[in-house]
């Protein structure tokens, strides 16, 4: 499975109004839909770029179902490059 910025951007966009009413105890006021995709478009590939440099610093050891620890060397998230953001 590949990790995509628009796929990260579009969860966020559609939790907005459920997040909003939980945190702020009101509806979420209203605003561009395409400006909130802007932003967490940037929030996203943000993340997959951090999580890209430092995929190796997340993982270290590994427990399997038989009980036994091993270490793990190198991980690989499966990132693709990622798109230049689109055009405003």
């Amino acid at each position: 499975m590949s990790l995509v910025a628009s796929d990260m951007a579009q969860a966020m966009v559609d939790q907005l109004d459920e997040a909003w009413q939980i945190v702020k105890g009101e509806p979420f006021p209203g605003g561009s839909r395409e400006d909130a995709r802007i932003m967490f478009l940037a929030v996203a590939r943000g993340l997959l770029v951090y999580m890209e440099a430092h995929q190796n610093d997340m993982v270290n050891t590994v427990t399997l179902s038989g009980g036994s620890a091993q270490t793990v060397t190198a991980i690989d998230l499966n990132i693709p490059p990622l798109p230049p953001p689109p055009a405003l």
